[in-house]
């Protein structure tokens, strides 16, 4: 069985790597490296374009690269999200992620070309890692990527496709929790690998960071302090400790570290934060700013951890002819994403379709125009076929043609006709919606004076039943609304159903219990007749409102002699009462 190959052109801040792998006997290969530095500050996105555009076509030009392209892109490109959403069937996944992603997203999802995949399950919620790019991005990158004779297949964000070196490491294999810390010139990533799944972080420090403070410190062009960082960092300027320049550039690496190594502890202990206390154990750490032996150390001793500087001859074999002795330099620092992408596509692993921020409709697209010329061609050669035939119908041609002018005018005219029907006919639509949405008003209006009324009358009626009968002193303290299991209304709401006419009111208030011969009666007689004549006012009170028209029932009715009520001392009753009323009648 022929080795599979695939091409894959990661675009990072600062360069441009194309890399060509195969697979054959469960081994990945590095057939072809070529690596293109950006020395400049790509602070913007026309910038950066523009950057990775004339480093793409020199690597095309001089490797002579062609065929499909599998893309990576940097975080610093991508909007990038992590949530937990209950698990449910794959067919309902996207809707529950896109309602989800659609709260936390600065944009909205329909103007960003997202996807998503699934990094942890328990079973019971996901952990799901989104990723949104703005379509005039990926537009842009399509055009580079087809200007240089190539064909996109699928793009990818870099940072998740480090979990597939980190897991495959053997100098990690035997530690359970482990992180990938891949720095890059305008971001740096953290992907957390465990038992389970992943999750990844990405915190805006990365390699430039260092650049721009040297140019600020020294007033240089950004071009020119990022030489002068890597001569520094290589120690190739030769200093003195006299010269002034020395202890500026120390502070400057030493505020870079210290700014790095926060945010890094930062995301390590809200990963411990979300594990419930489970913490790395160890730390791999790759990207171009890692080359400098010193932020290796800074990282072990910041965070008291084992740390390892990424080295892919333990995962793939490198050819000797596609590889240049310069580029195997720099392979240890900007091939880990690439790879991971490598092992992603071979192993044809589910994930591989999870994160593909390329649309469809421009695969299609692209695939159509690399096409189009042999289709031209071969309309060509088959429109030439029947010339004879043609010649002889030149003249009808004619007479059709201008028959056909003559249809097209009528064509046009009845276009415009219709066009102006069609404005008629949204016009009309908008005034029936306005004449709908006014009728509608209109009966709520209705609805709602007709509840204003009857509550009115309920409270006359009220009134008369507390100024009759046994009931003489009784007093009132407030009058509410309640919600009910019948139905729910409110003076604002619109009317949808019967049961909207349906209202519960809470009645709070006191009673006065007369007897007139009470200072002739002893203790115990005094009782009994405060608790008879207490008994007949609650009577009378609950019959008095329950015979109220309005009154559907009185769901709840409490009196208190005791605690808010007093009626063995001062003569009075508390009493609370729910009652249920149609404000329909």
């Amino acid at each position: 069985m022929p080795a599979s190959k695939e091409m894959i052109i990661n675009f990072g801040t600062s360069h441009v790597s194309a890399s060509i792998f195969s697979y054959e006997n469960d081994e990945v290969q590095l057939l072809k490296f070529a690596h293109h530095d950006i020395i400049q500050n790509t602070g913007n996105e026309e910038a950066w374009i523009a950057a990775i555009t004339d480093a793409l076509q020199e690597l095309c030009r001089a490797h002579k690269l062609k065929g499909l392209a599998n893309l990576i892109l940097p975080g610093s490109q991508l909007l990038s999200k992590t949530l937990r959403v209950p698990k449910v069937e794959q067919a309902k996944q996207r809707k529950i992620v896109s309602y989800e992603l659609g709260q936390k997203m600065p944009f909205p999802l329909s103007e960003m070309v997202w996807d998503f995949q699934v990094i942890d399950d328990d079973g019971i919620e996901q952990e799901i890692l989104a990723y949104a790019v703005k379509p005039q991005l990926i537009n842009s990158i399509c055009k580079v990527i087809y200007d240089c004779g190539l064909i996109p297949v699928h793009i990818c964000p870099g940072a998740l496709l480090d979990y597939e070196v980190l897991v495959r490491s053997q100098k990690l294999k035997d530690f359970s929790e482990k992180v990938l810390i891949n720095v890059g010139a305008k971001s740096t990533s953290l992907l957390f690998a465990n038992p389970t799944g992943y999750l990844v972080r990405t915190i805006n420090v990365g390699g430039n960071a260092l650049t721009e403070s040297i140019a600020e410190n020294f007033g240089l062009p950004f071009e020119k302090a990022e030489e002068l960082k890597i001569n520094f960092n290589k120690n190739l300027l030769n200093l003195s400790t006299s010269d002034p320049a020395s202890p500026i550039l120390e502070t400057a690496k030493h505020n870079y570290f210290n700014k790095i190594g926060q945010e890094i502890s930062r995301s390590i202990v809200t990963y411990k934060r979300l594990k419930k206390g489970k913490s790395p154990q160890a730390i791999m750490a790759s990207g171009n700013p890692t080359n400098d032996a010193t932020l290796i150390n800074f990282l072990s001793e910041s965070q008291q951890l084992p740390v390892f500087a990424f080295d892919p001859a333990e995962l793939l074999s490198i050819s000797e002819d596609g590889v240049m002795e310069s580029d195997l330099e720099k392979l240890p620092y900007v091939i880990s994403e690439p790879l991971g992408f490598a092992f992603l596509i071979f192993e044809k692993k589910s994930s591989l379709a999870s994160i593909n921020l390329l649309p469809e409709s421009i695969v299609r697209e692209l695939r159509f125009k690399k096409k189009r010329i042999w289709l031209v061609l071969s309309m060509l050669i088959f429109a030439c076929s029947p010339l004879p035939s043609l010649i002889k119908l030149s003249e009808e041609e004619a007479q059709l043609n201008r028959q056909s002018d003559t249809f097209t005018k009528a064509l046009r005219a009845k276009e415009q006709e219709l066009s102006q029907i069609h404005s008629k006919k949204a016009l009309l639509s908008i005034y029936q919606d306005v004449n709908l949405r006014s009728s509608k008003f209109v009966n709520s209006l209705n609805r709602l004076h007709t509840q204003i009324y009857s509550q009115t009358r309920l409270i006359n009626s009220i009134q008369d039943v507390t100024q009759f009968g046994e009931i003489e002193n009784l007093w009132i303290d407030s009058i509410t609304y309640a919600d009910h299991a019948e139905g729910k209304t409110s003076l604002s709401g619109s009317f949808n159903n019967q049961e909207e006419s349906l209202i519960a009111i809470k009645i709070s208030g006191r009673y006065l219990v007369k007897i007139e011969d009470i200072p002739q009666l002893d203790q115990e007689s005094q009782r009994n007749r405060l608790i008879d004549q207490n008994s007949i006012i609650q009577e009378s009170l609950t019959d008095g409102i329950s015979k109220i028209p309005q009154v559907i029932k009185l769901s709840k009715k409490v009196f208190s002699t005791e605690g808010k009520g007093d009626l063995f001392n001062r003569f009075f009753t508390h009493f609370d009462l729910e009652i249920l009323i149609d404000t329909s009648k």
